[in-house]
């Protein structure tokens, strides 16, 4: 998932992580619905508190739509109504405790809109796909994609980066092919992203791109590409398939990811898991950087074509011990909450079904949200949890 889980950065960058350290008085989550449009912030003591954005019916919004300030209080949001003709995306800024709106802009006619804070919360990128490639009645006078730099407060804009600038179109980064430039990092006046190809399945392109703003140079980045990136402080994980191992069937379009690499603190990139059948999903650090979750989808039974697959969520641990978290075949999502982590999940993949955020620490579990799901198990998802600070003096992940 994005919800901003790319926590460190190694070698050529420093980053804080967040404004300060996650502690459970002050952890708070966000879940929108993307059926009804509703807006709930969760606290670890169940708190609930319902924000009204006024979304037009034909509005939909994802995570990658949202960004949020360190400490949760401020939401920014590109909102696109999708049921009106050449849709125009519109940045919107609000106070997320009050649902007061600060400032509202325009971003034109876009296919989409995402949004990211800087660590410091100062400034805000803004990222549109503007058209496809070959579209006859596409504005070429406009980049096929562009990456804003706006101040955060009063939504000035300080920098842009497009297939227009030099560097760009150096690196390939050419304006017949429309992706959507996906900020995985932004702090010390750098941004580090990666281009989705639009369109597709969330696939991106290689390699990730460092965009300094102090020089206004754009260079090709190591692995910050990858498919299921994952950072805690100096370690970077990604899922990757290696051939010479064996791997399931995933029996649609998602990679055939079978193990889990590491780039350690030395620059080395290592082995840390390998899964012979299920194929890896996603990875997430949780209990503050200690562990390492990891979602498994089961292997296409092509004898039961039509079957569910489930997916599993497993804990790695530094010793390289696996510990099993939950299995289900609805919609999940793990992320790291202070000292654990938060599970949720729909109970099937049925419309109508129950979805669940839990709380698990120390062998404990808490429900802090219970709530109806109006489609097939994904009305619900996380959009954003208060970003916390890796534990420290850890050991290295076992190697395989």
């Amino acid at each position: 998932m994005r919800v901003l889980k790319w926590l460190g950065l190694s070698m050529v960058l420093l980053l804080t992580v967040g404004a300060a350290a996650a502690q459970s008085t002050g952890w708070s989550a966000y879940l929108f619905n993307n059926v009804t449009r509703q807006l709930v912030r969760v606290s670890l003591d169940g708190t609930q508190v319902p924000i009204n954005l006024n979304l037009p019916e034909g509005t939909y919004l994802g995570e990658a739509d949202t960004a949020f300030t360190n400490d949760g209080n401020r939401m920014a949001y590109c909102a696109i109504d999708y049921s009106q003709p050449n849709a125009v995306a519109t940045l919107n800024v609000i106070d997320a405790t009050s649902g007061m709106p600060l400032y509202q802009q325009s971003m034109g006619q876009t296919l989409g809109c995402w949004v990211a804070y800087s660590a410091d919360n100062s400034m805000l990128t803004v990222s549109t796909v503007n058209y496809f490639g070959g579209d006859p009645a596409a504005d070429v006078a406009r980049p096929i994609w562009e990456l804003r730099i706006l101040d955060a407060d009063s939504g000035n804009q300080m920098a842009i980066m497009s297939p227009f600038d030099p560097d760009a179109t150096n690196l390939g980064l050419l304006n017949d092919f429309a992706i959507m430039p996906d900020v995985r990092y932004f702090d010390n006046n750098q941004v580090i992203f990666t281009g989705v190809i639009w369109g597709s399945e969330g696939a991106p392109i290689e390699p990730a791109f460092l965009w300094d703003l102090n020089s206004s140079a754009l260079l090709p980045f190591d692995d910050w590409w990858r498919w299921g990136l994952s950072v805690s402080g100096p370690e970077v994980v990604w899922l990757d398939n290696d051939p010479t191992l064996p791997v399931g069937n995933p029996g649609g379009p998602v990679p055939a990811s079978n193990v889990v690499r590491m780039r350690d603190t030395a620059g080395e990139v290592q082995t840390i898991f390998h899964s012979p059948d299920w194929i890896l999903l996603d990875s997430e650090f949780i209990e503050d950087g200690q562990r390492l979750a990891l979602s498994l989808l089961e292997p296409f039974d092509e004898s039961n074509p039509s079957d569910s697959n489930a997916v599993r969520w497993i804990a790695l641990d530094r010793s390289g011990n696996v510990t099993e978290l939950a299995t289900n075949t609805g919609y999940s999502q793990i992320v790291n909450a202070p000292g654990g982590y938060v599970y949720l999940y729909g109970s099937n993949p049925e419309v109508g079904n129950t979805v669940t955020l839990e709380y698990r620490v120390g062998g404990q579990t808490q429900t802090l949200f219970s709530g109806q799901s109006d489609n097939s198990g994904a009305a619900w998802s996380l959009i954003w949890t208060t970003p916390s600070t890796p534990v420290t003096g850890l050991p290295a992940f076992m190697t395989q």
